[in-house]
Formats: structure tokens, C-alpha cells, sequence
């Protein structure tokens, strides 16, 4: 049940981050919604798929699909109809963007890495750790490909960072025998409060410029 809560925060806030990334572009409604689809199921799709788990849940449990597509609706309702406030809060409406892109970043880390411990358990971390990160950024990889963008988690705000120490820490506390619920809030908060800083301060690792 925890799971399937910390699925659903992750995929509306991932919703609304893709149907505002799909806005800004200039796409149709058709676009919106499928770039909000993408960037909220793309990365529970490819945690699946490695799983060996098929189909992927959200071809079974439409509820996934059915809140993706409201909160994207939502969103580009409020576009259309407000299309002036919200051209002129444009600048201020990607802070937004980068909340919800927080918020889902840390939901769905927390939650890939639990499903895969309820899966195959604790005894490989590099498992766990690593369907936590792919499910944290893999729809906003999804997201940033299909609208022709080197994709953020590859150029800026220790985007994979924040995912990485919070699937550490979400596996080092349930090998310490924590309770899970501690385990969730502890890793999640962790994930939003490094990309929220690393948004708000710029924070980025080195790079080579040339």
C-alpha cells in the first residue's frame, strides 16, 4: 500500500512536470498529455522490464494512467483558459516545475527501491540502489529526449545525486532493521531537500568546458 501511495505523489507531480516542459514547447494537447504519460510511467516501465515483471503495472493497473492524464489535463486547462497569467508567471511557473519535479524525483526513488526489495530482497544492493535511480529519473530522461534535450540528469543540479543518496540510505536503513515508514521518509526527504538546494543554490559536479 505504501508503495502503491509513494507511485501516485510520483506520478502526478512527474505529470504535471512533463505537461508544463510540453506547454512550454508548444505542444498540442495530444502532446501534453503523451509527454506527461511518458515522464510519469517512463521510469516505472523500464524498472519493470528489468524486473522481469510483464507487462509493467501501469498496463494493469490503470489508475496510474487515469491519475497521470487528470493532473496533465489539469494542468493544460488552467494554461488554456489562464493563457495570459500563466504566460506572464512563466518564469516563476518553472520553480513550480522544479517542486513537482522534486517531489517525483524523490517519490518514485523510494518506491522503485522498495519494489525491489519486496521483489528480490536485500541481498543485492546494487539492485536495489539501481532500480531506485532508474525509476526516480528515468521518465524525465524519457521527457527530455523527446523534446530534444540533452537530458537534465546528465548536465545539472546533482539531479542523479540526490536519487543515489537516497536509495543509499533507504537500503541502510532497512538493513538496520528500521521501520519501513521511516525508511520511506527519511530517503524521500532526503532526495527533495538535495534537489531542491542543488536547484535553489546551483549546485553541479565538475565539468569539462572546451
Amino acid at each position: 500500500m505504501l508503495n502503491l501511495i509513494l507511485d501516485i505523489i510520483g506520478v502526478a507531480s512527474f505529470a504535471v512536470s512533463g505537461a508544463m516542459v510540453a506547454i512550454h514547447r508548444k505542444a498540442d494537447l495530444f502532446g501534453v498529455l503523451f509527454l506527461a504519460l511518458m515522464t510519469a510511467l517512463g521510469g516505472g516501465i523500464i524498472r519493470d522490464l528489468l524486473l522481469g515483471q510483464t507487462p509493467p503495472r501501469m498496463f494493469t493497473s490503470y489508475v496510474y494512467i487515469a491519475v497521470a492524464v487528470a493532473s496533465a489535463l489539469a494542468v493544460f486547462i488552467a494554461a488554456k483558459t489562464k493563457n495570459d497569467l500563466y504566460r506572464r508567471y512563466e518564469n516563476r511557473l518553472d520553480r513550480v516545475d522544479n517542486f513537482f519535479d522534486a517531489i517525483g524525483l524523490a517519490a518514485f526513488t523510494v518506491s522503485g527501491a522498495g519494489i525491489a526489495v519486496s521483489t528480490y530482497g536485500l541481498g543485492n544492493p546494487v539492485l536495489v540502489v539501481s532500480m531506485g535511480m532508474i525509476t526516480g529519473f528515468g521518465g524525465g530522461m524519457l521527457r527530455d529526449v523527446l523534446t530534444n534535450a540533452m537530458p537534465m540528469v546528465l548536465t545539472k543540479h546533482v539531479y542523479a545525486v540526490a536519487s543515489l543518496a537516497g536509495a543509499l540510505v533507504y537500503y541502510w536503513m532497512l538493513l538496520l532493521r528500521l521501520p519501513a515508514l521511516l525508511c520511506d521518509l527519511t530517503a524521500g526527504v532526503l532526495v527533495f531537500v538535495i534537489r531542491v538546494l542543488a536547484t535553489r543554490y546551483h549546485w553541479n559536479l565538475p565539468r569539462v568546458d572546451v
